[in-house]
């Protein structure tokens, strides 16, 4: 014999033979999933055996460190058959997981929940103190080493190289182009007969 109770609204618990009752203030979902656990008297080790899911997936599940685990389409399928294997109602375990981290968002090929992408942008928008000084100091001496070497090499007083004496050239004979002795007598055209 199956009692469903009601333990949230919209998540429901069938203990076999026997009604259990939780407190209205719990809200969380590893609560939830813990206080059902131990209401089935099983342990994390007995869960994961049966399920296939990590120990260590499973209290990240119960703490609810959602930033700690995989991708969030993993996540929704731990929290379901985390949820299906207790008696739970696994879509409802779901969706309050999906509410509670803001709903999914596709990027790309990538989906994260928004309470992931909120987290990112906050680290994203914190500079290193450090690395930017680095940067702009960096940048400095190559901009000040630049000048100093364009100056320097238009500066620079160019030292003649010192004259020697040119080389005396031979003296030719003869004239040096070409110039034929007779010139061919020039051809001239004329008309073809008619």
């Amino acid at each position: 014999m199956h009692s469903v109770v009601n333990i949230q609204p919209n998540l429901m618990f069938a203990a076999c033979g026997q009604t259990r009752y939780y407190h209205k203030n719990m809200d969380s979902i590893g609560e939830q999933l813990r206080a059902a656990r131990h209401a089935k008297k099983l342990s994390l080790d007995d869960v994961a055996r049966v399920t296939k899911i990590k120990v260590d997936i499973l209290e990240k599940i119960e703490a609810e460190d959602y930033a700690h685990l995989s991708a969030p389409m993993y996540t929704k399928g731990f929290i379901k058959m985390y949820a299906e294997h207790l008696g739970l109602d696994g879509p409802a375990f779901v969706n309050a997981y999906l509410r509670s981290q803001g709903g999914l968002r596709r990027q790309g090929l990538h989906i994260e929940t928004e309470a992931q992408i909120q987290a990112r942008r906050q680290r994203e928008l914190q500079l290193p103190l450090g690395s930017v000084l680095r940067v702009v100091a960096a940048l400095t001496v190559a901009v000040v080493l630049a000048f100093g070497l364009h100056h320097w090499w238009t500066n620079r007083q160019t030292t003649p190289a010192p004259a020697a004496n040119p080389a005396a050239l031979p003296v030719a004979d003869f004239e040096a182009y070409y110039q034929p002795k007779t010139k061919p007598a020039p051809v001239l055209l004329e008309p073809p007969a008619k």
